[in-house]
């Protein structure tokens, strides 16, 4: 086997194996090196991502937005109250007397006049067509008493005695026919069955309470009003009521606005009046809001869009770009529900409608925090706001 030298050719020596020169192998190394090197170049240009790029995409910040709308709110004064019927009364028996007959049930309507049971009568009956017939008997006598009084065939104390005895017992006609009428009972007025008490072959005497009647159409309610506020007020305004245990909303109105204001308490009954719905009853509690003023094409925002700093509000709207949150401080002016008038406070500083304001996530930001608005919204609340709230 040929031997070589160890500088300067490649070649296999007994004992010691491959054998590299050692410019070779400097020059390999320096190639790899270099090799890296542009490896490392070409991903920092290309699909590396920037250090710089990473930290800001991890700091943008989660929020949903809505568009800044304009629409009409109102200031209202809630308040609580019971319905109750302007007629309620409990229909008696006036006489003694069997129940023979109920004519009507609890929930019927009635008509003023309109019977509602019947009593036993025989007795009534026979006394009443007695005495009715001694009243014409008597009557006819009296008028022949009276034409021979008239012709001086008569003494004037046979003609008196003959005059009262008609006219007693025609008043005891009359009482024997309101006895009779009295074993029927019938309804004070119009309105709707509360409550039936007997039942038919009860024993009833005068003052036996029968049926409990009320007029529910309208019903009414009183609520007590600061006295600022009822200047603002009138006569068939509409309110708004809201019975819970019914999930019912329905429309009152004013009935009256009494004339004087409570010394004590610094408020004035209002009266509030309610048609008759099938599942208000009286005694039923209600809320009701009562409008006291109206803004028109006013800013609104949802609850949600609004952060607390001391006594001062603000919101957060997004840049042209939608990258960036801006804050605006801003005043409240009237609610209703989730929606809450705004104005800004400094008048350099505006808002529009379709401005997108951060409804979710709003807590979170400071000015020109960087956000990630995620699902845009178009205003419609779909409870990110109560969410949020």
């Amino acid at each position: 086997m040929a031997l070589f030298r160890e500088s300067g050719t490649t070649g296999w020596l007994p004992g010691r194996g491959l054998v590299v020169p050692k410019t070779w192998l400097s020059t390999g190394i320096a190639c790899a090196l270099l090799a890296l090197g542009l490896l490392s170049c070409g991903n920092s240009s290309g699909n590396a991502p920037d250090v710089a790029t990473v930290e800001k995409e991890e700091d943008a910040i989660a929020v949903r937005t809505a568009a800044l709308t304009r629409g009409t709110l109102s200031e209202l004064y809630a308040t609580t109250t019971t319905l109750r019927a302007d007629k309620l009364a409990t229909v008696t028996a006036r006489t003694e007397g069997v129940v023979r007959r109920l004519l009507v049930e609890e929930g019927d309507f009635v008509r003023a006049g309109q019977a509602l049971a019947e009593l036993e009568n025989d007795e009534q009956n026979i006394t009443f067509a007695r005495e009715q017939t001694t009243a014409q008997n008597l009557q006819r006598e009296f008028e022949r008493a009276e034409t021979l009084h008239q012709q001086g065939l008569m003494s004037d104390e046979a003609y008196e005695t003959a005059r009262r005895a008609a006219k007693e017992a025609t008043h005891s006609a009359d009482l024997a026919e309101l006895q009779l009428a009295r074993t029927t009972i019938r309804a004070p007025f119009s309105g709707r069955v509360l409550e039936r008490h007997v039942d038919p072959g009860a024993t009833v005497t005068n003052g036996t309470a029968v049926y409990d009647l009320a007029d529910l159409d309208p019903l009414y309610a009183d609520i007590s009003v600061p006295e600022r506020h009822v200047g603002r007020l009138s006569v068939g305004q509409q309110v708004r009521l809201m019975a819970d245990s019914f999930d019912l909303t329905t429309m009152g109105r004013i009935e009256r606005i009494a004339p004087r204001v409570d010394i004590e308490t610094g408020t004035v009954k209002v009266t509030l009046a309610v048609s008759e719905q099938s599942s208000l009853r009286p005694g039923t509690f209600v809320r009701a809001n009562v409008v006291i003023d109206t803004h028109l094409d006013t800013l609104v925002v949802r609850r949600s869009a609004l952060v607390a700093e001391g006594r001062r509000w603000h919101l957060f709207r997004l840049n042209d770009a939608g990258t960036h949150a801006e804050r605006v401080e801003v005043r409240r002016g009237f609610e209703e529900g989730e929606q809450v008038e705004i104005a800004t406070v400094d008048p350099e500083m505006t808002l529009s409608d379709g401005d997108r304001i951060v409804v979710v996530g709003a807590s979170a930001l400071s000015d020109g925090a960087r956000v990630d608005p995620g699902g845009i919204e178009t205003g419609e609340d779909d409870g990110a706001g109560r969410d949020a709230s």
